[in-house]
């Protein structure tokens, strides 16, 4: 009376193209999720040694020390990324750290169009360059100078 229609190997066919996406999708949230991370810590690690040089007694030593400082600063905790570059720039009162590394992924044409730098991280922080000392005794003077 019924007829029973049976097909083998469909559903194993179907069942391979799911697990193949599955596991390109899953693969690819890894490998955001390294870029996401890669970047708030290469901006971190910039703004952190950005402020230690900011911050020297002696003005004319911001860059040496940002200089000597920063691949320290970078260190080898970022993931899956190639080596991280650092550059300073100081304009009058303002030092700027930018901070730069390429995302390493097997199939970056695949996922990214060609010519543009899609996986590549380029962060920059900035801070003012102030001398800690003249601005502690500064404020030592005008608060004696109240009390008076």
């Amino acid at each position: 009376m019924f007829l029973k229609k049976t097909a083998k190997g469909y559903m194993t066919l179907e069942a391979t193209f799911l697990i193949i996406w599955t596991m390109f999708l899953f693969v690819l949230l890894i490998y955001l999720s390294f870029y996401s991370y890669d970047k708030c810590v290469l901006f971190q690690d910039a703004y952190t040694v950005c402020f230690k040089g900011s911050i020297q007694k002696d003005e004319d030593q911001v860059v040496p020390y940002i200089n000597a400082n920063m691949q320290k600063q970078f260190g080898k905790k970022y993931f899956g990324v190639g080596r991280v570059e650092g550059t300073v720039d100081r304009d009058g009162n303002t030092t700027s750290v930018t901070g730069e590394c390429q995302v390493k992924v097997p199939v970056r044409e695949f996922l990214t169009m060609q010519g543009k730098a899609g996986w590549r991280i380029r962060t920059r922080a900035k801070a003012q360059i102030a001398n800690p000392t003249k601005i502690i005794r500064k404020c030592r003077f005008v608060g004696n100078l109240l009390k008076d």
